[in-house]
């Protein structure tokens, strides 16, 4: 993914050498690189994270279901030896399929038919996240060689959101700050480095119709908005051919070169939504199947107490991954693992930098989670 990197660096290069945290930075720098092609997904994007009004006071992402135990939750590689957040994982063994014979099994496993709302019912999707939140110290211009400074930890979070039958009425989105923490590294020791702190966008509990939880920030939404990620009818507009989804996706990255990596990713993140219909994810699998370098990576990847396959690119700063569960075709969630050169110098290669696993059901009343 270096060229997204690479963009993402020319595109925010102030912010990234500022004193300041860094994840909500990097949201923005997506959401800025696609504005000129889709400005109505890069507010998704900021929504999703942070509203715009507290981007200048937050943090740095890597890597996004639900429940939060007190310990960090684990993955498990092919060796069945669990991994904590933040640390190196050993190498797997090296897959006998494919990522397209994976890939295109999961899309034969959807069921195609999809749970339909009745009048009440409410669309609920959960995401537990351990994201990267950490700090720089920039590198001033009268000395440009300077390395520069941090540190990195892995945050535990939780989002939940409620969606009704009928969008025109209010949804409910819930934010919690989990007790997990894990540190990543840095370049002075863990003592001297603050743990992050929660800001008032990361916690709490709002409502808004049409899912406009941050009126003020953000501007009014539009119901039923063809282009927002956070809305069923974005998904309606798409196309269901893969071919048809490669364009989409290079259409829709070009403004950053439209480089594999940076399609997959992207791709990524709009699975990430948990709004994705059974009929468009099996084309939308069949797709990223097709794109240069992805492979394989680990046969038996634990998110959240379900395991599935995780396929993903990499390049020398970083690799984003898909976990899917090829029995069922579902979306298990994502993440990310620092490569041979990552951005934070204090970070190991192979370093799990960042992962959120996805729970999407149909629930009978807002708030209720089953």
């Amino acid at each position: 993914m270096r060229e997204l990197d690479d963009a993402l660096d020319r595109l925010d290069h102030a912010a990234r050498t500022s004193d300041a945290p860094l994840d909500d930075v990097r949201a923005r720098v997506l959401a800025a690189a696609a504005a000129e092609q889709a400005p109505a997904r890069s507010r998704r994007i900021a929504r999703r994270l942070l509203p715009l009004a507290a981007a200048a006071a937050a943090v740095l992402v890597v890597g996004v279901v639900v429940t939060r135990p007190e310990d960090a939750p684990r993955q498990e590689p092919v060796a069945r030896e669990q991994v904590r957040p933040g640390t190196t994982s050993p190498p797997p063994k090296v897959s006998l399929l494919s990522a397209k014979e994976v890939l295109d099994d999961a899309a034969d496993a959807i069921d195609p038919v999809d749970p339909v709302l009745s009048p009440g019912q409410y669309r609920y999707i959960a995401e537990h996240a351990w994201y990267s939140r950490g700090h720089l110290i920039g590198v001033g211009q009268d000395d440009p060689d300077q390395t520069i400074r941090g540190w990195t930890y892995l945050k535990e979070t939780s989002r939940e959101v409620w969606i009704p039958q009928d969008q025109s009425q209010d949804w409910l989105e819930r934010r919690g700050w989990l007790p997990g923490v894990e540190w990543l590294g840095g370049s002075v020791p863990r003592s001297e480095a603050p743990e992050p702190r929660a800001m008032d966008t990361d916690t709490g509990e709002r409502r808004g119709k049409c899912g406009n939880f941050f009126p003020n920030s953000q501007g009014a939404a539009s119901c039923g908005d063809p282009t927002s990620w956070d809305n069923p009818e974005f998904y309606t507009g798409l196309p269901r051919d893969p071919e048809a989804i490669v364009a989409y996706l290079r259409s829709a990255t070009a403004q950053r070169g439209s480089a594999p990596a940076t399609m997959f990713h992207w791709g990524v993140e709009i699975l990430r939504a948990g709004l994705m219909p059974a009929d468009l994810r099996a084309g939308w699998y069949r797709a990223l199947a097709t794109l240069d370098g992805v492979r394989v990576y680990d046969e038996a990847a634990t998110l959240d107490g379900r395991t599935g396959i995780a396929i993903g690119i990499e390049d020398e700063r970083q690799r984003r991954d898909l976990i899917v569960d090829p029995a069922t075709g579902d979306f298990i969630g994502e993440r990310s693992v620092a490569g041979t050169r990552p951005d934070e110098g204090w970070i190991e290669p192979g370093t799990v930098t960042g992962f959120s696993s996805i729970t999407t059901k149909v629930v009978d009343g807002i708030g209720l989670t089953g």
